[in-house]
């Protein structure tokens, strides 16, 4: 069982990122088709399918995540899309291939072992939720810290973001230098 203000914290979090992830991707479908084909993962003809389905399944599973009655089933979802996307860094990494656009959205990012262990925490807290929830009443001073919560792991994540960017950045720097 979970508490329900971790429940509530996860959920929020996790509704962020995906609803955050989904716009990236839709607003740059073009740029989101060529980062899945850059994987060499799936068929050719069906990247442009899953690179138009992805951000749309990212949303909603972005939105039931709010919702109490699927809050489960939106919980596991997002940890079988977050443990695929971790699974799909992984091959690549192995494979060598540690120059491509993650395809997380926003600002360009290498493939890392980082991003790895990002999504494995990710896919933990999206585990979490498949957990039922503890019989307690919430407070007033408990949606004021599920709002703290969620601002800190909202601030860690976009932290951890920006250090494999600074990261990827100094490794490129290095490497014209030596």
């Amino acid at each position: 069982m979970i508490d329900p203000l971790l429940q509530l914290t996860i959920a929020l979090s996790l509704f962020l990122l995906f609803v955050s992830a989904s716009q990236h991707k839709r607003a740059e479908l073009r740029r989101f088709a060529a980062q899945l084909e850059a994987y060499e993962l799936l068929p050719k003809r069906l990247n442009r399918i899953f690179a138009v389905s992805l951000p749309w399944l990212e949303l909603a599973v972005g939105v039931l995540l709010l919702i109490p009655a699927s809050r489960g089933f939106a919980g596991f979802t997002a940890a079988v899309l977050l443990t695929m996307y971790a699974f799909a860094v992984l091959v690549n990494l192995l494979r060598g291939r540690h120059n491509i656009d993650c395809g997380c959205g926003g600002t360009p990012q290498p493939l890392s072992y980082w991003l790895v262990l990002r999504n494995s925490v990710l896919v933990i807290g999206a585990a979490l939720l498949t957990l039922p929830g503890t019989e307690r009443t919430l407070h007033v001073s408990d949606a004021v810290a599920m709002v703290m919560m969620t601002l800190l792991l909202v601030c860690c994540y976009l932290c951890i973001g920006q250090l494999l960017q600074n990261q990827a950045a100094q490794q490129g720097w290095n490497s014209h230098v030596h």
